[in-house]
């Protein structure tokens, strides 16, 4: 059995399947290979600093370990997977010469202090001395006592070891990543600390999260004075200047360790939202980047809320949607013409929103607008987060911004319904007045015969007396 905390676990990782490969597929080769890794990894928690999926190991596995067990057992997934999107191969034939190039990656761009620390190895081989590294990384000692949300984010910034491994891939040049690491370092924490200070006051939350990621960020002398000095003077993001070039991971990384900093207390105001805008502009990102990152954590959010500490119970997950609504008043927005395109579609889902306003939906209605939705996603993804399966929970919430946001469109539908109702009259006093005529006339009809029958039973007595009268006369003759 695979045992984490054992020496060893790397060889018995790779007994797991006889073919890793087919467990990667990509369902969009258009994707750049940042967006690819992103799509893999996002859902398993890495970049917020919780495991909560795995791409290999089996759930019957994992489901005892710790967590510091899965974050290190996931962090070595996602190498490989890197690797994987990279190069199109993992090197089963070749497995330590493979291993030795996560080691390599970790000799070569490690702060000096890390080396002395991590490598340390006198006749280890690749996979005793990556195990060894995978240790260090996320063996990071912090109090957890205040019980935050935000205290598991720290193990966040070991996802930077993913996006600098993707750079030491494309580039080679590792006197490069080496230097981007201190300044990356530093930049994140300043961008933290420009979410924090956003709306005017810094919450518990946004402070302990910056000194959570700033223990964990290991940063020593002038570099560590620096960035606490820009907390104190409560800087901008015009003194953040992202002196190198930015991947789409890497932006995409800053963007939501930035949302999650403004919404560790599960409120975003409106001072924090233009931050976020501010600093997607900044970083060249457009809106739709931005809608779907935000995306992203509520998917994130919706899909673990019962496993994840910080998120468990009904109550604080709603608390955490609801922080959210003036988000999806601007998604929603930018989409108006498509949704009122679409809503035009469904009088059934309009009937549906508009009774959201109002008053509760039953569980069948809940259900009928959930398919509908599905339908609409094709043209609006966002909506796919109601298929998930905590999207219950939002729903009712975005449900009832639709009517402001696209107005003519339940006008229409209000018109349509009316001149629908008026046709619908018409229709029922035309058919009355049908009945009544074709009741007259079947009146009349019957009338006719009846007379006619009178008629004929008349001539026909007239007869029988004219005949009777005949065999009368005849008989007295005789």
């Amino acid at each position: 059995m695979m045992n984490p905390s054992s020496s060893g676990w790397i060889k018995k990782f790779f007994s797991l399947h006889d073919n890793f490969e087919e467990l990667l597929i990509i369902h969009d080769q258009e994707m750049t290979l940042g967006e690819q890794l992103y799509g893999f990894l996002q859902p398993t928690g890495i970049i917020y600093g919780y495991p909560t999926n795995f791409i290999f190991v089996p759930e019957e596995i994992y489901s005892k370990w710790s967590n510091e067990e899965k974050f290190k057992v996931l962090l070595f997934e996602s190498l490989i997977v890197s690797d994987y999107l990279f190069s199109g191969r993992i090197r089963m034939d070749k497995l330590e010469v493979y291993i030795q190039n996560f080691v390599g990656f970790y000799e070569q761009t490690a702060i000096e202090k890390a080396k002395r620390n991590w490598l340390n190895f006198k006749g280890a081989d690749a996979f005793e001395k990556l195990e060894s590294i995978l240790d260090q990384r996320v063996d990071i000692k912090i109090s957890l006592s205040h019980g935050l949300w935000t205290s598991y984010l720290h193990n966040s910034l070991v996802f930077q070891d993913l996006i600098f491994y993707m750079e030491y891939l494309g580039n080679n040049d590792t006197g490069m990543v080496a230097g981007q690491r201190f300044d990356v370092m530093m930049d994140m924490l300043k961008v933290v600390s420009v979410a924090a200070h956003a709306d005017g006051k810094v919450a518990e939350e946004e402070e302990a999260l910056f000194d959570i990621l700033m223990a964990s960020s290991r940063l020593q002398g002038v570099d560590k004075e620096e960035v606490e000095t820009f907390w104190k003077e409560n800087k901008t993001l015009n003194d953040i200047q992202f002196n190198y070039e930015m991947s789409w991971l890497m932006k995409r990384y800053f963007l939501e360790i930035a949302t999650l900093t403004v919404w560790s207390d599960k409120v975003v105001t409106p001072e924090e939202q233009i931050f976020l805008d501010e600093l997607g502009k900044k970083m060249m990102m457009e809106e739709d980047e931005q809608d779907k990152s935000f995306i992203a954590i509520q998917a994130f959010v919706l899909e673990n809320a019962a496993v994840v500490p910080f998120l468990s119970g009904k109550n604080e997950t709603e608390h955490f949607m609801n922080g959210a609504v003036e988000k999806w008043r601007r998604i929603l927005g930018r989409n108006r013409e498509k949704l009122a395109a679409e809503l035009q579609q469904s009088k059934d889902l309009m009937a549906l929103i508009a009774k959201s306003t109002t008053s509760d939906l039953t569980s069948e209605e809940k259900k009928r607008a959930k398919t509908q939705l599905k339908d609409l996603a094709k043209t609006i993804p966002a909506f796919t987060l109601f298929m998930l399966p905590g999207g219950a929970i939002i729903m009712p919430l975005v449900l009832k911004l639709i009517p402001d946001l696209v107005p003519s469109a339940f006008k229409s539908n209000y018109i349509a319904a009316k001149i629908e109702e008026k046709q619908s009259e018409n229709e029922s006093e035309n058919e009355e007045k049908q009945n009544e005529c074709e009741c007259e006339n079947e009146g009349k009809q019957s009338e006719g015969k009846q007379s006619e029958n009178e008629s004929e039973k008349k001539q026909s007595e007239s007869e029988n007396e004219s005949e009777n009268e005949g065999k009368t006369e005849r008989g007295k003759t005789e």
